[in-house]
């Protein structure tokens, strides 16, 4: 059959096994790729008690005023401002002391609760501890001026603001303010279903007995970047295996970890090829180089180096951003950015993107080593990273340059 023979031309095509990468395709055509096959999924409507941290669909609007009409924002006494002028320790005015109704008789005081309505006629509240009550009379001991304690009607928020725009990740105090509105349940972005498929490492030709760092390290990205792990499969790595996880219904992309190289078992590219559309195998991009990206049916499928360092750094540049922008959020990094001074001269190739861990040592960016050694281990002894533009040759002793901060630091600057 055609489709058949095109498939398979399409899987050599695809194959560089012990070849190696005649070519690779720039960062910027791997960023744009992303950005085509990253359109936001649709609006579900979820219980408010569920939307901390999810992004939404659609702006929320105050129906009413915040507060709604004039309110205490302190505890103390309802009064008339007029009624308290000329008060003072030495010649205290008295009011009469009445429960609180909808009208504040003139030359009288109520008691009230911060958050309580004001009473008709009420313009100040008094505190308590500048009057004494004796009875029925309330001596009072200085002046409020008009306004003194009271919150206005719609101070807050007017009726018929838009309170917050979609594509807003929702923080709890939005929560408690949507809340405060009577809203119960809102429209959000759903969350993208990943599904990973993580190829265990090796040692020497066999299945390693070390722990597999990827599954994890991408599950926590994922949850982090708004995505929902669907289903971890973790394999040996064999062409079948990988194609039957990916034809299988159900998730929004794939993430494919390991297998991805020029060795004769990287078979990850293959499997992509065979089972749907291999675009682009092999990036411009160090550590991560052996990335590549498809799609199977309607899901695009990220494929990420086996190694945990260069799995990191394909995810944070390329598959994190597909992941967020499915999400609805931001596609740009999550991380904190500041100004630093570069130390030590930070060398790149002209035509590669680098990603290099740094310290920042009395506020200079120092590089931990090369673009591509220390492991998955140098980000604990990094402080964040930088990136060098494919059109630069690296970065020269002295240059500020945009350092990505993955914790706080005590350093300074």
């Amino acid at each position: 059959m055609p489709g058949n023979e095109e498939r398979t031309q399409r899987g050599r095509m695809a194959d560089i096994r012990e070849r190696g990468f005649s070519d690779r395709a720039s960062f910027d055509k791997a960023t744009a790729w992303v950005d085509a096959h990253g359109a936001t999924l649709m609006a579900k409507e979820i219980d408010l008690s569920e939307a901390t941290g999810r992004v939404l669909a659609e702006p929320v609007e105050a129906a009413w005023a915040i507060p709604p009409a004039d309110r205490a924002s302190s505890d103390g006494y309802a009064v008339r401002s007029d009624d308290t002028v000329g008060a003072g320790d030495y010649n205290p005015l008295v009011l009469t002391l009445c429960h609180r109704e909808d009208a504040l008789p003139p030359s009288a005081a109520a008691p009230i609760a911060a958050g309580e309505s004001l009473p008709r006629g009420a313009d100040a509240i008094l505190p308590f501890e500048s009057a004494r009550a004796s009875g029925a009379a309330l001596e009072v001991f200085s002046a409020a001026a008009e306004g003194r304690g009271v919150e206005r009607e719609g101070q807050q928020i007017q009726a018929g603001t838009t309170l917050l725009d979609r594509a807003r990740t929702l923080l709890p105090q939005d929560i408690g303010l949507i809340a405060s509105l009577g809203i119960q349940r809102v429209q959000v972005i759903r969350r993208p279903r990943v599904r990973l498929i993580v190829s265990r490492p090796k040692s020497h030709g066999e299945l390693s007995p070390l722990g597999d760092a990827n599954g994890p390290m991408l599950r926590a990205l994922v949850a982090r970047d708004g995505g929902i792990v669907e289903a971890m499969i973790l394999g040996t790595g064999q062409r079948a295996e990988i194609a039957q996880a990916l034809a299988a219904p159900g998730a929004d992309m794939f993430l494919l970890a390991g297998r991805t190289g020029t060795g004769w078992d990287d078979e990850a590219p293959l499997a992509v090829a065979e089972t749907g559309e291999l675009a682009i195998h092999g990036i411009a991009l160090r550590p991560g180089g052996s990335a590549g990206m498809g799609v199977v049916g309607t899901a695009p499928v990220l494929l990420l180096p086996g190694d945990p360092l260069d799995c990191f750094c394909a995810y944070e540049l390329l598959a994190g951003r597909l992941v967020r922008r499915l999400a609805g959020r931001s596609p740009e990094l999550p991380y904190p950015v500041r100004e630093a001074e570069v130390g030590r001269k930070i060398v790149s190739a002209i035509g590669i993107v680098d990603l290099y861990r740094v310290c920042l040592v009395n506020g200079r960016a120092e590089a931990i080593g090369s673009a591509e050694s220390g492991g998955l281990a140098s980000t604990l002894r990094a402080d964040g990273f930088v990136i060098v533009p494919a059109p630069l040759e690296g970065y020269a002793p002295g240059v500020r340059i945009p350092v990505h901060i993955y914790r706080r630091t005590n350093t300074t600057s």
